[in-house]
């Protein structure tokens, strides 16, 4: 495989992980907060904005993911 192919690859790969870090990110996410919530409670306003705080950078992370990702299947294509 040359370099170029080797180097093409290992930014897939990346992409993957961190898809798969966003994901898991995610179900931790919405477990803690039905937890919370089947115990009766809200989340605190300081939780949920920490939240979002996170969320804004996991979507601004993603965008990056995409785009490289597109790029890769139009190279492909």
């Amino acid at each position: 495989m040359s370099d170029d192919a080797q180097q093409e690859v290992l930014k897939i790969l990346r992409a993957h992980a961190q898809t798969i870090a966003v994901a898991e990110a995610c179900a931790v996410t919405t477990r803690d907060l039905a937890v919370e919530v089947k115990r009766g409670g809200l989340p605190a306003h300081d939780d949920l904005q920490r939240t979002i705080e996170i969320a804004e950078r996991v979507l601004a992370d993603l965008a990056g993911v995409r785009e490289e990702v597109e790029r890769l299947i139009a190279f492909c294509a």
